[in-house]
């Protein structure tokens, strides 16, 4: 007979194996949700059984899904969530860092207001964020991430009853995938095999979970989803593909214990991926269109044919005044971003949201933190999108990405006027200080943190 050490080993190599067949699998399911309508969607703040999963695709750009008109069927499970529920198809974020992009994300307000720059800053506690809000309604709320810069000491953890990141090693390595990238341990497998044990042990309660998926950002892929080549540019499509696949486990999951009619599904990203649009690789460099212009997608708990699309500008500090509104929960105090519940139902003014700018902002002395800031500083208005340069190093361009998607086309020195203008609403932008009293608070880095955050590829110095 054997010993119970046995046992449990056994055991636990079943879980992983059973994780494994959820992850890698891409079999054809049937939607077990209802038909909707749009006139339904406003009636999910009257709902009480109504959980909200938040997922988000570290270093996710809007034009490599096929939803946005990839040519790559890099993306079919997205694709289909967008299809069957509500896309943004004009949608930026407010940094090409992580950090600084979360922080707005969670509050609805922009980076000069949240004061978090650099690599230093925290998030004030006086902050409210939308776990808090979820926790005092009654929510289970738990995050899991593995990229460290949400990680709890930087304020990101607000509100969450569990916030971790799990361990790597929960699928043993003879089970494991070999990828083909990654800097940083684990995969997104043991992100997933965590969200799966969360939703078995808590399906019988009303939750808000947020997954912070980081594979993308790794550019991590197998056997099955390298099938685009072997550039810089192709890898990057392989790891949207492999990690379409790990959003499509969580899915199943969700189905396969009855909870899909009852979940509200956010899908969103905090920054892109350059390829040398502008001369350089990767993110937190600039702001230019394609480290800005990230995804969101809404999957209701019912089918929409066809689903919604939401073509006026949107922003990341949009993303938790929808979500609130659409459960029926108290807004964000503060927020600089807006509620889009009624383009969702199509009660929008027409042009009201392009009068409306909208802000990004990158320190490009970030990770240095003895250098004094550089702040340079992107405002979309309309159609017309200016990146200032806060310090004068470099020249001032204009875009109007209505003709000029990527932002290729400077078109400053031909347009004074509306450079001027947007110039004009940067600086008033800027004379807004931080919310709270306390500003961003500092935080030390120890040297594990500092190694684990330079395995991302990023240069720090204290």
């Amino acid at each position: 007979m054997p010993g119970l050490s046995s046992r449990l080993g056994l055991a636990i190599a079943l879980l992983a194996m059973l994780a494994i067949y959820f992850v890698t699998q891409v079999e054809v399911r049937v939607d077990p949700r209802p038909r909707g309508s749009v006139a339904e969607i406003g009636a999910l703040a009257g709902r009480t059984d109504l959980n909200v999963l938040f997922i988000l695709v570290d270093t996710l750009r809007a034009d490599r899904l096929a939803a946005n008109g990839y040519r790559r069927a890099t993306s079919p499970g997205l694709d289909y969530l967008a299809s069957s529920g509500v896309r943004f198809t004009n949608h930026h974020a407010q940094s090409s860092w992580t950090k600084a992009s979360m922080a707005s994300l969670w509050t609805g307000l922009y980076p000069h207001r949240t004061g978090v720059t650099r690599a230093t800053d925290g998030l004030s506690s006086q902050a409210r964020v939308p776990a808090e809000i979820f926790r005092e309604a009654g929510y289970v709320t738990i995050g899991m991430w593995r990229n460290g810069w949400v990680a709890p000491n930087f304020g990101l953890g607000q509100g969450f009853e569990i916030y971790q990141s799990p361990l790597p090693g929960q699928i043993p390595d003879s089970l494991r995938r070999k990828v083909r990238a990654g800097r940083i341990e684990g995969t997104d497998v043991d992100l997933v095999f965590s969200a799966m044990e969360f939703l078995r042990t808590h399906r019988d309660q009303r939750f808000f979970l947020y997954i912070h998926m980081m594979d993308v950002h790794q550019y991590v892929s197998d056997a099955e989803t390298a099938i685009f080549g072997t550039t810089y540019t192709d890898s990057y499509d392989n790891a949207v593909l492999w990690v379409d696949t790990q959003v499509r486990a969580i899915i199943g999951e969700l189905e396969r214990l009855g909870l899909r009619e009852h979940t509200l599904i956010a899908l969103a990203s905090d920054h892109g991926e350059a390829f040398v649009e502008h001369g350089r690789e990767g993110h937190a460099r600039d702001l230019h269109t394609e480290v800005i212009q990230t995804p969101f997608i809404l999957s209701l708990p019912f089918i929409l044919d066809p689903g919604v699309v939401v073509d006026s500008p949107t922003a990341n500090v949009d993303i938790w005044p929808t979500i609130l509104e659409l459960v029926g929960l108290p807004v964000l105090p503060l927020a600089e971003g807006r509620s889009r519940v009624p383009e969702i139902l199509g009660r929008a003014i027409e042009g009201a949201a392009d009068q409306q700018p909208d802000f990004a902002q990158l320190d490009r002395t970030w990770g240095k933190v003895r250098k004094k800031p550089a702040p340079i500083v992107a405002v979309r208005r309309g159609s017309h999108r200016l990146i200032h340069d806060v310090v004068g190093a470099q020249r001032d361009t204009l875009y109007d990405l209505a003709s000029d998607p990527l932002g290729l086309l400077d078109i400053a020195e031909a347009n004074p006027e509306i450079t001027q203008q947007l110039t004009l609403e940067i600086e008033r932008y800027l004379e807004r200080g931080v919310v709270w009293n306390e500003g961003a608070p500092r935080v030390e880095l120890e040297d594990m943190q500092l190694n684990q955050l330079r395995a991302l590829g990023y240069a720090i110095e204290q």
